[in-house]
């Protein structure tokens, strides 16, 4: 969904052609963390608050990064404990109120369309109101925006399965200087996220999947962007600059 969203001939390319992206050294960095917030959380539920002083043993059992250099493995490393120790340190008081880590929706949004989720995490304020939390890191960026649908069509899939409306929505970004979003949840976005999905249903049956009508700042991103069009000159050396060569 996040690719339909972005680009429908992105997600042509990659999901019906089969055009994946390179790896990555730093692939499993962002898999690593959301994995061991997430065992904090399970833990926390059964009354069981992790400790900072767990963080090492929590991202060493959790963090797989199998194509990284022996220097780079150790720095990601590094920096996984601390993200770990920071998240238990700013939000100590808030383990106690969670209410579902990895929670698994689904949307029904119309005949034959049927979106599944996962839930980071639920939790409960300490104003009372519900949350819907979805962790990110550098190496699980993506536009704000496709963010804010996910989160959106997570918090219908919420209602749908418990009956209970969400308050708010929350991006936590883990990056030291990482940028957090926090909105209310509104009806308006709700009825215009499943009118996406719809759409994009619709598109997919109808094999409706074209491209960005100009270059844009997903394109700027993206790694099959070559076998969609020219690469304009101004974004060839932001690249050439973005990678040294």
């Amino acid at each position: 969904m996040k690719y339909l969203f972005e680009c429908p001939y992105q997600f042509k390319l990659r999901f019906l052609y089969g055009f994946n992206p390179p790896l990555h050294e730093a692939l499993g960095y962002g898999k690593g963390l959301h994995d061991a917030l997430a065992e904090i959380h399970k833990r926390a539920i059964n009354g069981d608050l992790a400790s900072q002083a767990e963080a090492e043993d929590l991202v060493t059992r959790h963090l797989h990064t199998p194509y990284a250099y022996p220097e780079l493995k150790a720095t990601l490393h590094r920096a996984a404990v601390v993200a770990v120790q920071r998240y238990l340190r700013e939000h100590e008081t808030d383990l106690e109120r969670t209410l579902h880590s990895e929670k698994q929706i689904q949307v029904h949004v119309a005949p034959g369309i049927i979106v599944d989720g996962r839930i980071d995490l639920v939790r409960r304020l300490d104003t009372h109101e519900l949350a819907i939390v979805d962790f990110k890191s550098t190496a699980r960026a993506q536009d704000e925006d496709v963010t804010r649908d996910q989160l959106h069509v997570y918090a219908v899939g919420y209602e749908e399965l418990t009956g209970e409306r969400a308050d708010l929505i929350e991006v936590l970004n883990l990056d030291v200087e990482g940028k957090t979003i926090r909105e209310e949840v509104e009806d308006p976005l709700l009825i215009g996220v499943r009118a996406r999905i719809k759409e994009a249903g619709d598109s997919l049956r109808d094999n409706n999947l074209p491209r960005l009508s100009v270059w844009s700042g997903q394109c700027d991103t993206c790694d099959v962007a070559e076998l969609c069009r020219d690469v304009p000159m101004t974004a060839r050396r932001a690249r050439r600059a973005a990678t040294g060569c």
